[in-house]
């Protein structure tokens, strides 16, 4: 309390001081926290997507043959045959939302649904009943289709409540009513789920389905990505290793398996490979695939360097501003301290005091940049997180939800950014200053 008060009177004192260093310590932390809440909306573990750290996408099949290269999304015979069985994944689902919503195509999963009155668009996905362990939705009411369901290709589905609400009205009871595909099936619901963000496209979707639903169309090569989960590091080594496998047995019978593929012909054997892209989490929401993107080519420890550093350049360069005007703040505390020494004090007591003061600061500027931040992301989260999320994953409003904003490990990321702040910007000044000699300091005209 004793600190606060001589704070709250230095304030009052040295107003242009204490208003700089608050509005610095602000900005700071104001652009900090933004980029936080964005990297943490894509990689830590939010709904329904909170096995992301075991999530791994297969993005399709690399096949490179005569000097050229391609990538073909998987068709349902490969997940079938190469991934639903396989010894080394937990749950194992295809996919449509992977390879569309701002990854490699613009919207191959969009849809029409014949409303109530008029025509409603909706985003939907061919899954299987293991999409609902990998992705931990919410059901409201009923349950994810079975594996009796997908079996035998039954017409049924799982909405969301705000698709519910659109479709059927507000109060209405979904279940057991239909769904009609324009140019599809008519699909009866057997469960709702809340909702979840568009800045979770991987699991983000209006409707899901079976994908053995009537128009299933068997082949190695189509249109879905896989996505699955395993145990540990140890399965996912042993996967790739098995997939590696498989790709070899593919190119010894290649006619057959990619006939559907344009580089390929009876007389070119192709070299194959499942794995080509496979990517863990991190590395599926960081590297892009635009043609010379930073990341497209980058590892694992490069993509973190590059994160990394631009956080240290977020914190390094207001601290060094900062650090110049507590240095001049110093200077003129100069004699002060030397008669505190003079009757006792230790240097490492005026240290502290001087860290413990500045970080009262810090913190007062922490706390409104904490709440800039937040009113910027959600007031103006469709221009702010467009630079940071692919317009295809974005609609005119993106849902942030207080999940996002108001993390624990946010709150934590938040106060140590504080404290580094605090420490660059204070430490080496106030240690500078105390370690000049008393008569030296007593003697300075200030």
């Amino acid at each position: 309390m004793r600190i606060i008060r001589q704070v709250l009177l230095m304030m009052k004192e040295e107003k242009l001081f204490s208003a700089i260093h608050i509005a610095g310590t602000a900005m700071a932390i104001a652009f900090t926290m933004v980029m936080a809440v964005v990297y943490y909306i894509k990689l830590a573990p939010i709904y329904p997507e909170v096995n992301r750290m075991r999530t791994v996408y297969f993005n399709g099949i690399e096949i490179k043959a005569d000097m050229k290269s391609c990538l073909t999304y998987f068709g349902y015979m490969a997940y079938e045959e190469w991934f639903r069985n396989s010894p080394n994944i937990e749950y194992c689902s295809p996919t449509e939302l992977a390879c569309g919503r701002g990854k490699n195509d613009d919207g191959c999963q969009k849809t029409i649904v014949l409303g109530k009155d008029n025509y409603i668009e909706a985003i939907v996905n061919k899954n299987s009943t293991d999409f609902f362990k990998i992705y931990d939705y919410k059901f409201i009411s009923g349950r994810p289709f079975t594996k009796q369901e997908e079996e035998y290709a039954e017409k049924v589905c799982v909405i969301t409540d705000a698709f519910a609400e659109m479709m059927f009205g507000k109060n209405a009871k979904p279940l057991g009513k239909v769904v009609e595909i324009v140019d599809g099936p008519k699909l009866r619901v057997v469960g709702v789920v809340r909702c979840t963000s568009q800045l979770t496209p991987d699991s983000y979707a209006d409707i899901f389905y079976p994908y053995t639903a009537p128009d299933h169309f068997a082949s190695y090569t189509g249109c879905t990505c896989i996505v699955a989960t395993v145990k540990d590091t140890k399965h996912l080594k042993a996967l790739k290793k098995e997939l590696d496998g498989i790709a070899k047995k593919i190119e010894m019978n290649h006619e057959q398996i990619l006939a559907h593929n344009e580089y390929i012909n009876d007389s070119v054997k192709g070299k194959v490979s499942l794995t080509e892209h496979m990517e863990i989490h991190p590395i599926h929401v960081l590297r892009t695939e635009k043609e010379k993107s930073v990341m497209s080519e980058s590892t694992n420890w490069q993509i973190i360097k590059h994160f990394a550093g631009i956080l240290f350049i977020l914190l390094f360069v207001p601290a060094l501003n900062l650090c110049g005007i507590v240095a001049g703040r110093m200077e003129r505390r100069t004699a002060e301290m030397a008669i505190r020494k003079t009757f006792g004090a230790r240097s490492r007591t005026l240290l502290n005091q001087v860290i413990a003061e500045n970080l009262v600061l810090t913190s007062i500027g922490g706390i409104i940049g904490l709440t800039v931040s937040w009113s910027a992301i959600y007031g103006m989260r469709t221009e702010i997180l467009g630079m940071f999320f692919d317009y295809h994953t974005l609609g005119s409003a993106p849902i942030v939800t207080g999940e996002m904003l108001f993390a624990p490990l946010l709150f934590v990321g938040a106060f140590a950014a504080v404290l580094v702040l605090n420490l660059l910007s204070a430490l080496i000044p106030a240690w500078l200053s105390l370690r000049k000699p008393i008569v030296e300091s007593m003697m300075e005209k200030r």
